[in-house]
């Protein structure tokens, strides 16, 4: 995942589907924590996990999740251990 930097990743139309794909490419475990919107883990047989906010990646995972951008405005996107966000952890998306 990216730094947080000046511009936004992803920008979203309001209505569009949106698919994140994040690697944990690090030796620690991450909650990564989605503000303003539920997301679901597309699984790599296709099915949908619950609806949730946080998901708990394990070390050399890759996940990807998936929802709909219904929430206009500027939302993080960050590992839920601060240190780990204050780290590099974090960016940022627009739903416009």
């Amino acid at each position: 995942m990216a730094d947080m930097g000046e511009a936004p990743s992803p920008e979203a139309a309001f209505g569009d589907a949106v698919r994140i794909a994040m690697i944990n490419d690090t030796a620690w475990l991450h909650g990564m924590h989605l503000h303003g919107h539920h997301f679901r883990q597309i699984r790599a047989d296709g099915t949908v996990g619950p609806l949730r906010d946080t998901i708990l990646m394990n070390r050399g995972e890759t996940v990807e999740i998936a929802f709909a951008a219904d929430n206009p405005r500027d939302w993080l996107l960050h590992c839920h251990m601060l240190e780990h966000s204050a780290g590099g952890m974090m960016t940022w998306l627009r739903v416009a």
